[in-house]
């Protein structure tokens, strides 16, 4: 029931469908990482147990829905030296925090990371013929940095006969899918509460808590995330990291 952040490596198997899967695509395996929150405390070692973990994963890639930074870079260069070590293609897409800390140098830290920022990009996997499609949304909070988002734009040219993935941080962007052609939204930002019973203020806020769920024609998974914020540790809402496999079958969980 309590877990000290950082303190587990939590990782949890679920198979997602989605309708329109092109054969190519079928058994596509990702991680879902989200609010790592690094900052000067944050245990080496853990990250080091992480990024092991992760390496020795048969997967395609690692999506990052945001809250990386939870400080500004000069003071975590021996976390990032670590993160760089992940062997796996990262996408990554903002969070509040990333934004707060690190905003005006956040693509050249990603950058240096070797990861890909997918903030308010469009970005087609091709295997043969088959497509899938990755757009990724900057932090709903992006308007407030100054960013601009243009997420109808995005979402226009998206090719609605192929398979379209979104990371967003914040659940609450669901509600942008509503006239798109988005059959996955992968998000995080709320912790799933972190420490009960906080979780019902922040249902408040945010349309769903965590774990998938549909909304229209488009289903929405929300991890609870890696690390912490605040308060160092979780009460009854566990930390994970996600394996998530595609299929055109129903979703299971492991």
């Amino acid at each position: 029931m309590f877990e000290k952040a950082y303190e587990k490596l939590n990782f949890k198997s679920m198979t997602i469908g989605i309708e329109k899967l092109p054969p190519s695509f079928e058994n596509f395996t990702m991680v879902h990482l989200s609010d790592l929150h690094v900052n000067a405390k944050t245990p080496l070692h853990a990250l080091e147990n992480l990024v092991a973990k992760i390496n020795a994963l048969s997967i395609t890639m690692v999506a990052l829905t945001g809250d990386l930074f939870d400080t500004f870079p000069s003071k975590i260069r021996a976390h990032l030296d670590i993160l760089k070590k992940i062997k796996h293609p990262v996408y990554f897409v903002s969070g509040n925090h990333d934004l707060l800390f690190t905003c005006k140098v956040l693509s050249k830290e990603i950058e240096a990371l070797g990861f890909t920022r997918l903030d308010n990009r469009v970005l087609t996997f091709c295997r043969g013929d088959d497509r899938l499609q990755f757009v990724g949304l900057s932090d709903a909070f992006s308007h407030y940095f100054g960013i601009k988002r243009h997420e109808k734009e995005l979402f226009t040219n998206l090719n609605p006969d192929v398979p379209a993935i979104l990371l967003a941080h914040q659940p609450k962007d669901i509600r942008l899918t509503q006239n798109a052609s988005i059959d996955l939204q992968l998000s995080g930002h709320t912790h799933g509460g972190q420490i009960y019973p906080f979780g019902y203020i922040v249902r408040l806020f945010q349309p769903y808590l965590q774990g998938l769920h549909r909304y229209g024609k488009t289903q929405i998974f929300v991890t609870t995330g890696y690390g912490s914020w605040g308060l160092n540790f979780r009460f009854r809402v566990p930390s994970e990291i996600v394996i998530i496999r595609l299929t055109k079958d129903a979703h299971v969980e492991h």
